[in-house]
């Protein structure tokens, strides 16, 4: 316990973004001179031009994870529409209180319908109202809920899929070796954070389960259930809501019931899908030293004073924080997984000036690269930037005794 975590590798290569950045601009310039039939099809563009062989007639049909979403033009409309679950055996009450409240929010721009047991994700607007962002919204808003609420629907209220989805499992030593590191990630998480505890060091013990969570969907990158069950012990970790020592409770909890996630449940959801709209934002660079400036300030302060240990957990916090959120290139990545990899298991003085190099490496060279259209990241920003920022607060508010 006297030295740094330990370091997993991903069991599969991280996915990088298929944006066209380019496309984005264009597809503001169209819309802006009322060329409004041509929106979509670059929008579509934008996400990936493999999507243009998705095309039948007037429809788009691209999977995406469990599900598969439909995308028809015609010369005055926009429809969107996605099959989601088939209700007809499962809990009608508590399902369809789920489905009512998942209506009301978080859904913004989209709508729910029941159509007799089969429920749809839906969408419609004329074709003058086609605006870039609202409707990259709404695509990111039915891919995300959709394929994230599904699993937790079937396994709590007993849905179904109305299409099976198109999986390709990883291979059987792959999901052997994730399962393996899973229980080592999760029995060195709570010891660790079991130890902070004791010494009352609650900044430490909160970054023990964010890094524990996150390192688990650093490694595997599991879907289905399991990746909504570390969601939302995610969310309970930001949750401003709740006192702070709940927070940790809490967290502790959902790292228990992680553990005791039988085996079989965890290899079902290891398996890799097509993606339409990701929901992982493609991070650039500035905006990664926007989000670090003020723990990379607080992570060199640290190492000056010798709080190495403090330092080693703030700095993998960042780390695991941004492949959690993001998709990021080889010039992001590599210098962290390096980092990461020749930190571990070395005792605390020695990992962390190397986690801080790796920190180092981006936020102190200097970025030349184009920047095109709509900014994704500040996009992210919503949700990673609010992330750190709350990290920063919770950190800053708590005082051990």
């Amino acid at each position: 316990m006297d030295k740094n975590n330990k370091y997993f590798p991903p069991i599969h290569p991280k996915k990088s973004s298929t944006r066209q950045d380019e496309k984005w601009d264009e597809a503001v310039a169209l819309f802006n001179s009322k060329q409004y039939n041509e929106v979509v099809p670059t929008l579509l563009d934008y996400v990936g031009n493999h999507l243009s062989g998705k095309k039948k007639g007037d429809t788009y049909e691209i999977p995406h994870g469990s599900v598969v979403v439909s995308i028809t033009q015609t010369a005055h409309e926009l429809l969107v529409k996605c099959p989601f679950l088939n209700i007809q055996h499962a809990k009608k009450v508590p399902m369809m209180r789920k489905l009512a409240e998942l209506r009301m929010y978080p859904l913004n721009l989209t709508n729910i319908v029941l159509d007799n047991h089969l429920v749809y994700f839906s969408f419609s607007c004329p074709i003058s109202l086609c605006e870039p962002y609202k409707i990259y919204g709404v695509l990111r808003e039915i891919c995300y809920y959709a394929d994230s609420y599904d699993d937790e629907f079937i396994e709590k209220f007993g849905a179904a899929h109305i299409q099976e989805p198109k999986t390709t499992p990883f291979p059987e030593n792959s999901k052997q070796e994730a399962y393996d590191n899973y229980l080592k990630i999760l029995g060195d998480g709570l010891q660790r954070f079991d130890r902070y505890m004791e010494k009352r060091h609650g900044n430490n013990a909160w970054y023990m389960l964010n890094i524990t969570l996150k390192k688990i969907e650093f490694h595997a990158e599991p879907q289905g259930y399991l990746r909504t069950l570390l969601e939302k012990a995610i969310d309970g970790l930001f949750d401003g809501r709740l006192p702070f020592h709940d927070r940790l409770l809490n967290g502790k909890s959902a790292l228990e019931k992680l553990k005791e996630l039988p085996k079989e449940q965890f290899m079902a959801d290891l398996y890799q899908t097509e993606t339409f709209i990701p929901y992982k934002y493609s991070g650039k660079k500035e905006n990664i030293r926007e989000n670090w400036q003020e723990n990379y300030e607080e992570a060199q302060e640290m190492i000056s004073n010798s709080k190495f240990e403090d330092a080693s957990n703030l700095i993998q916090s960042c780390y695991y924080n941004i492949f959690f959120y993001n998709l990021v290139n080889e010039e992001i990545s590599k210098p962290i997984t390096d980092a990461l990899s020749q930190a571990s298991d070395l005792p605390w003085s020695q990992a962390a000036p190397i986690l801080l190099k790796g920190m180092q490496a981006i936020m102190e060279d200097t970025f030349m690269d184009v920047d095109y259209g709509m900014d994704l990241s500040k996009l992210m920003g919503e949700q990673m930037q609010q992330s750190m920022a709350a990290m920063q607060k919770i950190m800053a508010n708590f005082k051990t005794n």
